[in-house]
């Protein structure tokens, strides 16, 4: 085998001449532009002083760059190594210099960079809308909430590998604790708080901030139909007695679901056997594996072939009616709690309770009314309606893939800076899926999209005053760039 025979004959030089690489980040440039956000964020950090570079621009570059792959500061070079496709670019020390800026205007500034996208958030939204009719609907099982916003909050620990300020000691490690919110509707970051590694999960007045914010962020045409979920983290009487409140305005819907970690054992113990009913998978058919001793046939129908995995059960009238008195007094009168049991998978760690029977545990709290009807109202689908709080998991773990966590600096206001330009950058990578591209791409995580979009190589060549950049056509994403381009200039220019 000659394992050389690929190379014979090829010479590798360095005189090349109008070969960009990385030529996808334009449609992520252009899509800032016209949505206005580098117009709003050069308003919020706006400054008396004379400035070679846009503060609001520069911003607006960063987040393309995280969004792009940079780790660091230094990965900014990205846009600024390649001047003839982007123009003037800001430098490494103008990018630390802008985020000190940010640092030293405190929360103010951080608020007007959340207004700028906030406000680039109702143009992209509107266009999300003329292309695809409205805003994607909540995914439960099978079936699609319509017409419902849905937030979602979640706290998550950044490890940090030096010592760097408000980084401390936590459950998970050693770094810092900030929380977030996030729209399941478009996969995007709503709102976020930069925190001590200390910071406690259950923390009222964070969780409290972070809602607000997260309500503000939504255009204010998506915020009288809310969907709230939080896990156990969220069970505390200030939470639920604001998301209470809001639920009860005249002309407003909001329902929330969140996670309970207060026992209910006895109530638990008191359900008859019938009284527990099958839960189900995301395709919304029985949660169920094949027995240990199933017949060979693996398609087969056989009921002893078949052992139902997970079990739903509302548990709010033994709480309040129980043999123990009311348990849920001071709690909202709305609130109703459910129970789900399932088999433990192998290596799960069971409390004395659970391994008397061999099922694991889980509650969590909803207001739904129970004069709701349809399979909305089915327990099954409220229980399924929980478990999908498990998205905002992804949306962390791929925004950990988009900056969070990876703070560059020892002093604790820039990364709080570097944290907002983050939750830029995975914006525009959701603004960009929805508005621009299709089938796999329109679902695809930012890895995927860097290797086939963003890190895309191509030809910048120049004809009759025109630029003109042109991707390889044997590059099988070739066609999904230019359409994207297409589509990202038609939108109209934000004023």
């Amino acid at each position: 085998m000659n394992v050389t025979g690929w190379s014979k004959g090829l010479d590798v030089t360095a005189d090349g001449e109008g070969v960009v690489s990385h030529a996808g980040l334009v449609l992520l440039r252009q899509l800032a532009d016209k949505a206005g956000l580098t117009g709003g964020l050069s308003g919020a950090l706006a400054c008396s002083r004379l400035l070679i570079h846009d503060r609001g621009r520069v911003m607006a570059d960063l987040a393309c760059a995280i969004a792009d792959g940079s780790e660091v500061i230094s990965d900014f070079r990205v846009l600024a190594d390649q001047k003839e496709l982007f123009g003037l670019v800001a430098s490494v020390p103008t990018v630390w210099r802008t985020l000190s800026e940010v640092a030293a205007g405190g929360p103010g500034t951080l608020a007007g960079i959340s207004g700028a996208v906030n406000a680039a958030r109702r143009r992209a939204w509107a266009a999300v809308g003329a292309r695809h009719g409205a805003l994607p609907g909540v995914r439960i099982a099978d079936k699609v909430l319509e017409g419902v916003l849905c937030i979602r909050l979640d706290a998550t620990v950044t490890p940090a590998h030096s010592d760097k300020e408000l980084a401390e000691p936590n459950f998970k490690g050693f770094g810092h604790h900030p929380l977030l919110s996030y729209c399941d509707n478009t996969g995007e970051p709503l709102a976020a708080m930069m925190r001590r590694g200390g910071a406690g999960s259950n923390t009222v007045t964070d969780h409290l901030t972070v809602l607000q914010d997260s309500i503000a962020a939504l255009p204010p045409e998506h915020r009288r139909r809310l969907m709230v979920t939080c896990d156990g983290a969220g069970a505390s009487h200030g939470l639920l007695g604001r998301l209470d409140t809001l639920a009860a305005r005249p002309g407003y819907q909001l329902t929330y679901s969140v996670g309970w970690e207060l026992g209910a054992r006895e109530a638990i113990n008191l359900v008859p056997k019938g009284g527990w009913q099958v839960a189900i998978d995301h395709r919304g058919a029985v949660r169920e594996r094949r027995a240990e001793d199933a017949c060979p046939a693996r398609w087969c129908g056989h009921a002893r072939c078949w052992r139902e995995q997970a079990h739903v059960t509302e548990l709010t009238g033994l709480l309040r009616d129980g043999p123990g008195g009311d348990q849920l007094a001071g709690w909202p009168a709305s609130m109703r709690v459910f129970a789900r049991r399932e088999r433990p998978h192998p290596g799960a760690q069971l409390s004395l309770f659970e391994a008397e029977d061999g099922w694991r545990y889980s509650l969590w709290v909803t207001n739904l009314p129970t004069s709701l009807r349809g399979w909305r109202a089915n327990p099954a689908y409220i229980d399924a309606a929980h478990r999908v709080h498990a998205r905002v998991e992804d949306g962390i773990r791929t925004g950990k893939d988009c900056g969070i966590g990876r703070f560059p600096s020892h002093d604790f206001a820039i990364n709080s800076a570097w944290l907002a330009a983050a939750l830029i950058a995975a914006t525009l990578l959701a603004w960009l899926r929805l508005l621009a591209l299709d089938g796999d791409l329109a679902r695809a995580e930012p890895k995927t999209l860097r290797y086939k979009i963003l890190h895309a190589a191509a030809r910048l060549a120049h004809s009759g005053r025109r630029r003109r950049l042109k991707i390889s056509r044997t590059w099988p994403w070739a066609t999904a760039i230019a359409t994207a381009w297409t589509r990202l200039a038609a939108l109209p220019q934000a004023p």
